[in-house]
């Protein structure tokens, strides 16, 4: 404002000023494309504390990364990795991609995914992950455990079982699923096969 108000009484007086307010010109434009980074993280700051797509404490994957949220400031935001890892990410980085809050709703469908041998029926196979999926410690009545056929597979009849726990004991009950299904399925006498290869010889080896 000094600088604009020393120019204006130089014009008054006569005194050409057309040069310093061409060197005043050039250095607002060095000056906006040295802190171009910088204004970018600030106005993304300004964003992600108006839309507030996360909040803090929420678990994201942000910028390829995957962890707690610690802070968010106007020009960066810190993220806490599940191994202790804190990352400091530009919010320019995290405002322009796409941003997935793990932990926004209460509740979490967990899905495992099991192949089964071809010899094993599919009726009984259905009902043995249906119990199963019925005893995993952990799991909300509502909505109810599903059991889908997903597809032939190369070495196995591939099924999906599906059960809803809170968010908070997402990953417990995921443990407990895997560990039910698989107690079912050895209980049942039904294999879980190793991909498998045929190779035909066209001559005796």
């Amino acid at each position: 404002m000094l600088l604009l108000a020393v120019l204006g009484c130089l014009g008054i007086f006569g005194v050409e000023t057309t040069s310093f307010a061409a060197v005043i010109g050039a250095a607002g434009i060095a000056l906006g494309l040295a802190f171009q980074g910088t204004l970018s993280n600030f106005a993304a700051g300004i964003m992600l504390l108006v839309f507030r797509p996360f909040k803090v404490g929420d678990v994201v994957t942000i910028a390829g990364q995957t962890g707690t949220i610690c802070s968010i400031e106007l020009f960066t935001s810190a993220l806490d990795t599940f191994d202790n890892r804190r990352f400091v990410i530009p919010n320019g980085a995290i405002f322009g991609t796409v941003i997935e809050n793990i932990s926004h709703h209460s509740i979490r469908r967990v899905e495992v995914t099991v192949g089964v041998d071809y010899a094993a029926d599919i009726d009984r196979t259905r009902l043995v992950l249906t119990a199963a999926a019925g005893q995993v410690p952990g799991r909300l009545e509502d909505p109810a455990p599903a059991i889908k056929l997903l597809e032939l597979a190369a070495s196995s009849v591939n099924w999906s079982v599906r059960v809803w726990a809170r968010s908070s004991e997402y990953g417990d009950v995921k443990q407990a699923t895997i560990r039910s299904v698989k107690m079912a399925l050895d209980e049942a006498a039904i294999g879980i096969p190793y991909p498998q290869m045929k190779v035909h010889l066209d001559r005796p080896a």
